[in-house]
């Protein structure tokens, strides 16, 4: 009976680590950075591949901007161009979709510094 148990569980814990979702294990800029230039790319690095299929910028106290072109095609390193950014604080918000459908979203925050 021990055994089956075993069995069960280890078969649990395989089924687990196979069907792992995307997390994103880092960004450009990196979340909480402070950066001394406007970056020209967003990049999003996640564990596996993924579609990105939203992103938006939204600058403290400003409306949202959608990022555009997203890429086109799965990969595990997503760039999308950012348009040229005055100082202040920043949030990137995603939206992506693993390659076992699974969606996932989340941010980056990021502050571009006045120049001195």
């Amino acid at each position: 009976m021990n055994l089956k148990l075993a069995v069960a569980a280890a078969s649990m814990l395989m089924t687990g680590i196979a069907s792992a979702h995307a997390h994103l294990e880092s960004a450009m800029p990196a979340d909480g950075a402070t950066v001394t230039a406007s970056p020209t790319s967003i990049t999003l690095m996640f564990s596996e591949a993924a579609t990105l299929t939203a992103a938006t910028l939204i600058k403290d106290g400003g409306k949202p901007q959608k990022l555009e072109p997203l890429p086109a095609t799965a990969a595990k390193r997503l760039s999308v161009p950012a348009p040229t950014l005055a100082p202040g604080h920043y949030t990137v918000e995603y939206r992506v979709v693993s390659d076992d459908s699974h969606v996932m979203a989340g941010k980056v925050t990021f502050t571009v510094a006045t120049p001195k």
